[in-house]
C-alpha cells in the first residue's frame, strides 16, 4: 500500500500545486485530518504511530504549510489524502486522459489492497 501511495502522490501533487493555492476555502482542515481505527491499523502494521489531528475541528490543519502537508502521503488519514474538491477533480480530469486513466486504476488498486488489509483486521 505504501508503494501504491508513493506511486499516486506525485500525480495529485502536480495537481493540488495548479489548484490549491488558489483556493477561497481550505479543505486542509483537523476534522478531515483526524485518524480512524483502519487508520491506526494501517500505521501500526507499518510500525508507525499516526499523528492525531491538533486542534478544533474547523481549523487550518497544523501539519499544512505553505508548500502543502508537510507528512509524506502515505503517513496521512486516509480520509484526509483521498478527498478530492470539485476543482481539483476537475484539474485531474482536464488533463491527459492517459494519465487520468492510469491514476484512477492505480487508485482502485490502492482501495482493493486497503479492503484487504482491513478484511484481515476482522480476521482472529
Amino acid at each position: 500500500m505504501k508503494e501504491a501511495f508513493e506511486r499516486l502522490s506525485p500525480y495529485i501533487e502536480r495537481h493540488t500545486g495548479e489548484v490549491c493555492p488558489f483556493c477561497v476555502k481550505v479543505c486542509c482542515a483537523n476534522k478531515h485530518g483526524t485518524p480512524e481505527a483502519q487508520d491506526f491499523f494501517f500505521f501500526g502494521s507499518l510500525g508507525i504511530e499516526a499523528v492525531p489531528a491538533q486542534g478544533p475541528a474547523d481549523a487550518v490543519c497544523s501539519l499544512l504549510s505553505a508548500a502543502g502537508c508537510t507528512l509524506p502521503r502515505w503517513q496521512r488519514p486516509f480520509r484526509c489524502t483521498w478527498y478530492f474538491c470539485g476543482p481539483l477533480l476537475e484539474a485531474m480530469r482536464n488533463g491527459s486522459g492517459r494519465e487520468y486513466r492510469a491514476f484512477v486504476s492505480e487508485l482502485e488498486r490502492l482501495v482493493g489492497l486497503r479492503r484487504e488489509l482491513l478484511e484481515k483486521q476482522k480476521t482472529p
